[in-house]
């Protein structure tokens, strides 16, 4: 049987990455000296900074002092006749500014903090593009109809095996400074993090729970006070109710708890319907954000990953069978109705900003139930409804109809059955949020992100149109800052550009100056490559583009099993999975033959060689520009992992 000896994993002290997460943002700006154009503002000989808008608690110190830092970078004195000016203008939706350049003064208007902090980015972006210390004149306003863009730490523990390890319960610091200015300029204003309710609540019900709740909540507050700095709300996720133990003191007491019937994994149901069950989920949420004051709110996996409630015996395709008394007598919206109301009441009644976002984890490739779409149409008020915006989406490959589940950004989306859910709540006053990846999927998860921002504005522009307002923009990875977080940044705000090619241009232009055209060609290439990309998630989960230049070749038949992509250990061993073996039809069966993932992978390695090489021909001028050459160097590590997948399927073809 085939084995070998695999090195060890680098420890967290060995993640370069987190070391220059929390460098300056800003060092050197490479500006080459040129005169102002007739219709720029010219701050070549300096600029002063007048915060004349309210800021009670001191929240935008962050961007003012990135501000300072940015002009300095740029060799432009903070002492001048020129003034950049902050002050009020009342709008409605936060996150609104109104920018007026002049040739003496540039004034950054907004109702409150955080269109203030969008504004002063928003002038930053405007010189970077400009090639200098320069400003358009006139005025120009931007408001965002994607209002909560929720990210994630990129190297925060993950609470799963094999490491099981909790943020809450050490004293790790994994909001750097720096980290935080990275992703607020990328336009995140939002992070979440893993609790469970047996570790925080507790409640007259469960007066067990949360032994370490107070060490957890300690650190949470301080996470959001610090993320709230630099205008980023701290979200907590979880996957609540959770089933009971069957052996839960709780239900001895409270039976009627535990009603719905027994999960594929020995656990109770929780039945909410009883005094008991609402009043432990209100007390719950409640405690907790109370606890917590300036939260930004709970997502909520409320059916699908783990088992909750007695909709959990409900499979999303049709499946099961409800064994509850209570929950056989309802319908299956009731159920999600009587677990979201309880929890909703009990965060309105402790802060009424807060959103409580429902995320319907649904995402098999296969047809869903009758029943799933009856839920929009009955989502209690408040409560913002999340859905898989690609899972189920479908697109013909050489001749053949594919259907992926899960994300994609090959297959940008919507799915259809993303359409109706969406429209079905816009039709009945629910808001909507939109589940996405945005710096990479599951297609290939061991990158920072895949440069393909053409994807994403396809995304953004049927989000726009669909009434979305919320994206959670990743699962625990495709959120490294960059390109793509950026690209999700700009594309999240009105005005909303039509033109995909006017977007990769302005996008370009902040990062690539002069060479914006010859990128943006080359990202053209990259998406023309990845959308060929084997539309079955066998491809995603045990295919060979993640690692596959560490693939072993096996000449002789060894019937090796492939590992999945999505998890570098048993998470019952704990013992790290080996690369691929050789039953390589693991990763395309039975959607695809050999011959046309041969075919879709040539085409993907190829166009994106020609990307490559597009920016091989500048990657010269950019000897003195660390974080630009980091961008062509990912696109060269994806040129080899695709090149690598592509001759893994021909090795073994030829085999």
């Amino acid at each position: 049987m085939f084995s070998q000896v695999l090195p060890p994993q680098p420890t967290a002290d060995q993640w370069e990455f987190v070391h220059e997460l929390q460098e300056p943002l800003w060092k050197a700006h490479h500006w080459a000296a040129r005169p102002p154009h007739a219709s720029e503002a010219d701050l070549r000989h300096g600029a002063k900074i007048v915060a004349g808008s309210d800021d009670p608690d001191g929240l935008l110190a962050t961007a003012y002092d990135d501000l300072k830092r940015f002009l300095r970078t740029g060799d432009v004195c903070l002492v001048a006749d020129y003034t950049i000016e902050t002050g009020y203008t009342p709008t409605d939706i936060p996150e609104t500014f109104h920018v007026e350049v002049t040739p003496h003064r540039c004034r950054i208007l907004a109702g409150e903090t955080e269109g203030i902090r969008r504004g002063i980015f928003f002038i930053e972006d405007e010189m970077l593009r400009a090639g200098g210390p320069f400003l358009p004149l006139g005025t120009a306003e931007r408001s965002p109809f994607i209002r909560r863009r929720i990210s994630r730490c990129f190297f925060g523990p993950i609470k799963r095996p094999p490491g099981n390890r909790d943020e809450l319960m050490d004293e790790v610091d994994y909001y750097p400074d720096e980290y935080l200015n990275r992703l607020a300029h990328d336009g995140v204003n939002g992070l979440w993090l893993t609790i469970e309710f047996r570790d925080l609540c507790n409640t007259s019900i469960t007066p067990a729970y949360g032994q370490d709740a107070e060490k957890r909540l300690v650190k949470l507050r301080r996470t959001v006070d610090k993320c709230r700095r630099y205008g980023i709300q701290t979200y907590v996720f979880c996957i609540e109710p959770r089933a009971w133990e069957p052996d839960s003191p709780v239900l001895t007491r409270h039976p009627e708890m535990g009603r719905g019937g027994t999960t594929y994994d020995s656990r109770l149901l929780f039945c909410p319907f009883s005094e008991a069950a609402q009043t432990y989920l209100y007390e719950a949420v409640n405690g907790i954000f109370t606890a917590v004051p300036n939260l930004g709110g709970l997502i909520n996996i409320s059916h699908g990953e783990r088992s909750t409630s007695c909709l959990s015996a409900l499979a999303a395709t049709g499946q099961g069978t409800m064994h509850c008394p209570v929950c056989s007598q309802k319908e299956p919206w009731e159920i999600l109705h009587a677990s979201l109301s309880a929890m909703e009441s009990g965060m309105r009644d402790a802060n009424p900003q807060a959103a409580l976002i429902s995320w319907l984890y649904m995402p098999q490739s296969d047809d869903l139930a009758d029943w799933v779409y009856e839920i929009p149409a009955h989502t209690p008020e408040n409560v913002i409804l999340q859905f898989n915006f690609e899972s189920g989406v479908k697109k013909q490959q050489l001749g053949s109809l594919q259907t992926g589940g899960d994300y994609w950004l090959s297959a940008p989306g919507p799915s259809d059955r993303f359409v109706r859910v969406a429209r079905t709540a816009r039709d009945h006053g629910a808001r909507v949020s939109a589940k996405i990846q945005t710096g990479c999927s599951h297609e290939v998860a061991s990158v920072p992100f895949v440069p393909i921002p053409a994807q994403l504005h396809q995304k953004f522009s049927s989000m726009r149109e669909l009434g979305v307002d919320t994206a959670m923009l990743c699962w625990y990875f495709g959120n490294y800052p960059g390109l793509m977080n950026k690209a999700a940044g700009e594309l999240s705000f009105e005005p909303f550009s039509e033109s995909s090619e006017d977007f990769l241009l302005s996008l370009a232009q902040i990062y690539w100056g002069d060479d914006a055209q010859t990128v943006c060609e080359a990202w053209r290439r990259f998406t023309e490559g990845y959308v060929n990309y084997p539309l079955t998630n066998m491809f995603q989960y045990y295919g060979p583009v993640h690692d596959g230049p560490v693939w072993p070749l096996l000449l002789k038949p060894q019937d090796a099993p492939l590992n999945p992509t999505w998890q570098i250990s048993s998470p019952h061993t704990l013992e790290p999975f080996p690369p691929g073996g050789d039953r390589i039809g693991e990763s395309f069966c039975p959607s695809h033959t050999l011959e046309q993932v041969l075919e879709l992978t040539r085409q993907m390695t190829e166009s994106w060689d020609r990307g490559v090489a597009l920016l091989e021909s500048i990657e010269h001028r950019y000897v003195n520009d660390r974080q630009r050459l980091l961008d062509i160097g990912v696109a060269k590590a994806l040129a080899i992992q695709f090149r690598s997948g592509y001759n893994i399927f021909r090795f073994y073809d030829l085999r």
